[in-house]
């Protein structure tokens, strides 16, 4: 949709990060993007900068509007269901209201779709079946279906959002701030906006704010939050530091040399995000397979709703029947859903365990593995030392246990 928005050229989603990059020239305005996203059903803010403290920090999902749409169809749902139970007369009405209440979002996506060139959404399939199934008469199915699809929608919104927080939770590493030393004075600044060439004051049990160099001091650097490894390394005058490492020992002063948007942890996440946004070989076929195949499908489904009336006379109200159970069976809807979904799951429960996994193929070449090799003491342990035992000769368990403290 957005690559026809006069003067758009590229255009990039990462979907994992919920960030839209556009090339473009200077015809295009951020009102004509913002507008053609809406019209899709999508908000957007635009970044102020490169940099990913600037993101926009994901809501509650019970506050996303895929949440708000779902809860509120199935309240009207259960609301029909019931006056269908009191009042038995006035039943489809209240399905076909409750129905609306879940399809017009819906709707406005699917034909917002269909103007941008893409006529064979899910959405658009999903509202051909729900009118259909009004027209022949089965209301409370269509709005089951409709709930059940929103539901799954949400689904997978919270799928991607635990993701994205996986991802933001990374990139917290690094801290908000920084001590700058300055003409022999140390003032506190935002770390993102720290510049090459400036100093640096990091004290004992501080994260280190940017990447650099150490120009005075020493000390032991813990880079498990970087590399993985448990064990802090010894650091000198000359040696480099990496920003969202910490100094356990020491005070040091250290020169920048890289922005904020350019330091380890704002490249690892770029990396990340570019990794997750690689598809699968799976759903690089699916995609393809679903290009082909839908239309095909929604054609073979209305010549089983219309031939064999206008053939043979058969009753039209059995056949469009027909017609729609072929088009809601025989679409591979729920594939194309299913599995970026299942990955986005996938990726989010591992980056809730701690591991960033690099996509969607690695995840697929898990099943040929065969054998495992570890390196580092903090992948299969937590990498800290804890008291297991106190053995006390001269003294009581309690004075040892003090005095180790």
């Amino acid at each position: 949709a957005l690559r026809r928005v006069p003067g758009v050229s590229e255009v990039a989603v990462s979907f994992q990060s919920g960030v839209l990059s556009l090339a473009h020239d200077e015809r295009v305005d951020e009102a004509a993007v913002t507008k053609t996203l809406s019209k899709l059903g999508f908000g957007a803010t635009p970044l102020a900068a490169d940099s990913v403290a600037e993101r926009p920090a994901d809501t509650a999902w019970w506050k996303s509007a895929k949440a708000r749409a779902t809860l509120l169809c199935g309240l009207a749902v259960a609301v029909a269901y019931g006056v269908g139970q009191l009042f038995p007369p006035i039943e489809r009405y209240a399905f076909i209201a409750a129905l609306l209440v879940g399809l017009i979002p819906v709707a406005r996506r699917a034909f917002a779709a269909a103007r941008m060139g893409s006529p064979f959404s899910i959405e658009m399939l999903m509202t051909v079946a729900a009118v259909g199934a009004v027209i022949i008469g089965a209301t409370e199915e269509a709005a089951a279906v409709v709930l059940f699809f929103l539901v799954g929608e949400m689904l997978e919104g919270l799928a991607a959002s635990r993701a994205r927080r996986s991802i933001s939770d990374l990139a917290n590493l690094v801290p908000k701030t920084a001590l700058v030393e300055e003409a022999g004075e140390i003032r506190t600044v935002q770390a993102e906006v720290l510049q090459v060439g400036e100093i640096i004051l990091v004290r004992p049990g501080e994260r280190i704010a940017a990447d650099g160099e150490i120009i005075e001091g020493a000390g032991d650097i813990d880079e498990a939050p970087v590399t993985g490894e448990s064990v802090p390394k010894a650091k000198v005058a000359g040696d480099t530091v990496f920003a969202g490492t910490i100094n356990t020992t020491g005070v040091l002063r250290i020169r920048v040399t890289a922005a904020a948007a350019d330091n380890t942890i704002a490249r690892v996440v770029r990396l990340v995000e570019e990794a997750q946004e690689s598809k699968a070989p799976t759903e690089r076929f699916i995609d393809r397979f679903s290009r082909v195949y839908t239309p095909f499908v929604v054609l073979f489904a209305v010549l089983v709703a219309v031939v064999p009336p206008l053939a043979v006379g058969a009753p039209w109200q059995t056949w469009i029947y027909r017609g729609l159970a072929v088009l809601l069976i025989g679409c591979p809807c729920a594939l194309v859903i299913s599995t970026p979904a299942a990955i986005a799951a996938s990726l989010s429960a591992g980056a809730r365990r701690g591991l960033l996994l690099k996509g969607g193929a690695v995840l697929e070449g898990l099943r040929h593995v065969t054998a495992v090799a570890f390196d580092k003491t903090g992948t299969l342990t937590q990498g800290r030392p804890i008291v297991t035992d106190i053995v006390a000769f001269e003294r009581s368990e309690d004075v040892v246990l003090a005095m180790t403290a």
